[in-house]
């Protein structure tokens, strides 16, 4: 039993951090005020429970606070509650008890059987997590960040619970399972055009029937949604209302309304592929769809503001519809890969993807106003959109010109640029997608050079010898 009055102070000093600096995760500060505590508590913390309902906070947290001191080497991680331990060492109980079943069904390693040595440490794990995210994960993910995702989405206004996130593969992965679970072949699915050039493939591979809605310089055309809405009657529509790829434009609030109550009349189930706002660099942004009616399906992912080789999205939506997904995934593939679920999750947990966004707004502006001085510079009637982030811009190009041909010439130059009808469903052959998200700087320049040359009226393509 613990000293009556070292438990005071232990709980004393936590409940100081609960109430400190809110610009730095709680789990963290809750890390940092129990670590004078590891030694003073006879070699052992209470139980993350216990813990939790002394200081009443939600028992992850406390949990993402034994883990952070796990990570240091102040902890060895064990059912019921953790001991002090040096960094690298196993625990002194099995994880599994000794009485308990003998597991002779499960294909999958045990901790003899796993890579020796500091191999997880090297990975970014601590010890004691090393067997858990280096099995099969959850057929959901894991859990740590389906509460992140929850939370991060409840500060939008989006209700969710944790139990109601799947995690997945990314964006793509999401609306695949989706796809599997809610449509058949034939079926009719609205979506933006242009939208992101992975969306056509995918909506072929499912044989279903897509109607694109118009998407300009000043983003989706709603009256024209509408009209294709009441005529077509779609089984799913998907949306991007906050910078949309690749005009970048955001959805007025106004509009937002407009295009859920027509979708909701004709009772089609809406997907909200969601990019955070924190990622827009001027002025407020109107609330996520799904805040506005609880039936919206959200996807999203952390390619845009961490990194695309993080390979791990999510999906947010109403219990019912994920069902069906949830099992649809366990059949597809088991489970998505926990370690790199625990790496996203440590990211955010760490404040990482918060200021990654603050970089990426700066960063794109930058890069934004350079690709608009260069357009403003190409004679004749060409128009694209203003962004207020991302990181493309929708070219709308004069009529009569040829999307594929002025692409060819800016390769034929130098440059790539993505034609209309990579990324149409419709084949629309009238836009470019101009991105500044690979290049920037000088070699942004020189690029941009060479997609004026292709631009200008006249412009024919240089010979290739």
């Amino acid at each position: 039993m613990y000293a009556s009055r070292v438990l005071d102070e232990l709980h004393a000093t936590a409940r100081h951090a609960i109430t400190g600096d809110a610009s730095r995760p709680l789990y963290l500060r809750l890390a940092e005020a129990l670590t004078p505590h590891v030694a003073s508590v006879g070699g052992n913390l209470p139980s993350a429970r216990r813990l939790a309902g002394a200081l009443g906070v939600n028992r992850a947290t406390v949990t993402a606070a034994y883990r952070e001191l796990s990570r240091q080497g102040l902890l060895v991680l064990r059912p019921g509650r953790p001991r002090r331990g040096a960094y690298g060492q196993p625990a002194s109980q099995p994880v599994v008890p000794a009485d308990g079943p003998i597991d002779l069904a499960r294909y999958a390693p045990d901790r003899e059987l796993l890579p020796a040595g500091r191999t997880f440490e090297w990975l970014g794990v601590g010890a004691a997590e090393g067997d858990a995210v280096a099995q099969y994960g959850d057929a959901l993910g894991f859990g740590p960040l389906r509460e992140w995702v929850t939370q991060r989405l409840s500060g939008y206004g989006i209700p969710s619970r944790s139990d109601c996130v799947i995690l997945t593969g990314g964006v793509q992965n999401a609306l695949d399972l989706l796809f599997r679970a809610h449509l058949n072949s034939g079926d009719t699915v609205l979506v933006e055009d242009p939208s992101y050039p992975g969306l056509p493939p995918l909506l072929a591979l499912h044989g279903v029937h897509p109607v694109g809605v118009p998407v300009g310089v000043h983003g989706l055309d709603v009256e024209a949604l509408r009209a294709l809405a009441v005529r077509e009657r779609p089984r799913l529509a998907i949306l991007t209302p906050t910078l949309q790829n690749p005009s970048g434009e955001v959805l007025g609030a106004g509009a937002r309304g407009a295009v859920l109550e027509t979708l909701r009349q004709v009772g089609s189930i809406v997907i909200e592929e969601f990019f955070d706002p924190a990622l827009v660099s001027d002025a407020p942004v109107p609330p996520p769809l799904a805040s506005l009616d609880r039936r919206v399906v959200v996807v999203g992912s952390f390619s845009k503001a961490l990194f695309p080789g993080l390979r791990v999205g999510w999906i947010s939506g109403p219990s019912e519809l994920l069902a069906k997904v949830s099992q649809v995934k366990q059949g597809a593939d088991l489970a998505g890969s926990a370690f790199l679920e625990a790496a996203a999750w440590t990211l955010c947990a760490r404040g990482i993807f918060t200021s990654q966004c603050q970089r990426l707004r700066h960063l794109a502006a930058e890069r934004r106003a350079q690709v608009m001085a260069a357009l403003e510079q190409v004679r004749g009637e060409l128009a694209w959109s203003r962004p207020r982030g991302g990181f493309s811009i929708l070219v709308q190009l004069p009529r009569g010109q040829s999307a594929r041909t002025v692409a060819e010439r800016a390769a034929a130059l130098g440059a790539w640029v993505l034609a209309g009808p990579a990324m149409s469903v419709s084949g629309r052959d009238d836009v470019l997608r101009v991105a500044f998200a690979a290049v920037g700087g000088e070699r942004l320049a020189r690029g941009l050079g060479f997609l004026k040359r292709a631009l200008a009226p006249g412009a024919a393509s240089p010979a290739l010898v």
